[in-house]
């Protein structure tokens, strides 16, 4: 457990040390406190150029919390080919609070996302055909920030994590992490012209018909009942592609949504996902059935109308029950108790609106947010049911490689709260080209064209974000 502290910095950083020498290595001081109001876009861009390729960004539902981290000040990474990527990742974090410290300046820092926080995420399916375009995106990639800033409804605080060695001065260090905090200035983020579209490439389209094609036939055949068919857009610019921009349009257009990125090695994973996978807060876990879906109106009536189609649609309906039961059935077996409505609601995004059901469980002492992970991921919602024989079809006739497409990514903090996201309407920037993924839940009635037109819908958010066709 990350020892916290709020008595003398002098008295803290001496223990720290002291702990330095006696484990004979560096331990990580985490020094935080609640500073004047600071854009995260202003903070993320500047950290372009120091910490550039080594960044991440993070913002859920209507920005109640966002953080932002600058650099890699710790490292955890696993090319586990099987479900021990979890236990890898987490027994990693368990053994790094270990040995770290939290000093903040007053008591209401005890906040959650506030000290040394991990983020980061795994990929979609380790045993898949890793195509070239996801280099540098491990089984499980996480990291501790050098800096991060974090805006809750208390206000921002910013922490600096540093590691500290047995030998060094306690003064110098608290005076080092305290001047660098008072000093720290941003410029506010100004956004310049955004490349333009050259060109643009609807990869494998018709391999990912005929998967359709293939996938209705076997679930007729009662091989397995839904698989999640995803396919990708490929876009080229006439310059390189700026980070910055696609955020601020996804955070104004994509209010609903997580908006999310995370840099690694010149290449960035970005994208604004409805879809809550797992967040804990304290002993309580909640999870986002969100399944079924359809576009929105093009006014008010018109939205309520195609939105009780939804709700009436037997197809959706399937397609969302299979979620919901496996989502409940994975709360049921790591929760003491668990609420489920008894059915779907309404989910609306700018372009689209989905069926959806949270789920509500009291986790037990023994199981870790990463245990639900395990247990969750992929969802039917972004696989299939059952859930490994969903796997292996993808695997074998979707024409792309999903790499961290429609996988876990978020952030946990040394209390163990935490909250992952689902990394759908997404796409991974390289230079001046853009990879978008969609995809669409397959049924034995599904229908290739009316699958396609889904997908349409889902990439519009990063289209806009691109500065594509907005709506």
């Amino acid at each position: 457990m990350v020892t916290t502290v709020q008595r003398t910095f002098r008295k803290e950083v001496l223990h720290a040390l002291h702990k330095a020498k006696e484990v004979n290595h560096a331990v990580l001081i985490s020094y935080s406190r609640q500073i004047e109001s600071l854009d995260p876009l202003s903070f993320f861009n500047y950290g372009a150029k120091k910490y550039t390729g080594n960044r991440f960004f993070w913002s859920d539902p209507e920005s109640e919390l966002t953080i932002v981290g600058l650099g890699k000040e710790a490292v955890f990474q696993t090319n586990q080919k099987n479900s021990e990527r979890y236990r890898e990742v987490f027994e990693q974090w368990e053994r790094f609070k270990k040995t770290a410290f939290h000093i903040y300046e007053e008591e209401k820092l005890q906040h959650s996302a506030v000290g040394p926080v991990l983020f980061g995420g795994f990929s979609f399916d380790p045993c898949e055909e890793r195509g070239s375009q996801w280099d540098h995106f491990s089984e499980g990639d996480f990291f501790v920030p050098a800096l991060m800033l974090t805006m809750t409804a208390e206000g921002p605080f910013l922490t600096v994590n540093r590691w500290v060695s047995g030998g060094e001065d306690a003064e110098a260090v608290l005076e080092g992490l305290k001047a660098f905090a008072a000093e720290f200035m941003v410029p506010d983020f100004k956004q310049e012209d955004q490349a333009v579209i050259a060109a643009a490439e609807e990869l494998d389209k018709d391999d990912w018909l005929k998967a359709i094609e293939t996938a209705t036939s076997q679930i007729k055949g009662k091989q397995y009942d839904k698989v999640v068919l995803a396919r990708e857009l490929l876009l080229t610019f006439d310059g390189p592609i700026q980070i910055e921009p696609v955020l601020k349009t996804l955070l104004d257009d994509q209010q609903t949504s997580y908006v999310f990125a995370i840099e690694q090695e010149g290449k960035t994973f970005v994208g604004a996902s409805p879809e809550r996978l797992i967040k804990r807060d304290g002993g309580t876990v909640m999870s986002s059935c969100l399944a079924g879906s359809i576009k929105r109106g093009v006014n008010e009536e018109d939205d309520c109308r195609i939105g009780l189609e939804l709700l009436n649609d037997e197809k959706n309906l399937l397609e969302h029950d299979i979620v919901v039961g496996m989502i409940h059935n994975a709360f049921v077996s790591s929760c003491s108790e668990v609420e489920k409505p008894d059915g779907p609601v309404l989910y609306k995004t700018k372009s689209v609106q989905h069926l959806f059901t949270p789920i509500v469980g009291q986790l037990r002492e023994s199981a870790s947010i990463f245990d639900l992970i395990e247990k969750l991921h992929p969802t039917p919602a972004l696989g299939g049911s059952p859930q490994e024989k969903a796997v292996d079809v993808i695997r074998e006739i979707e024409p792309m490689s999903r790499g961290w497409y429609a996988a876990p990514i978020g952030w946990i903090d040394s209390q163990d709260n935490g909250e992952f996201a689902v990394a759908i309407r997404s796409g991974l920037i390289e230079g001046s080209t853009a990879r978008l993924f969609a995809g669409c839940g397959i049924v034995e009635d599904s229908e290739p064209i009316s699958e396609y037109e889904e997908t349409q819908i889902k990439l519009k958010p990063m289209i806009s974000a691109l500065g594509g066709e907005r709506r």
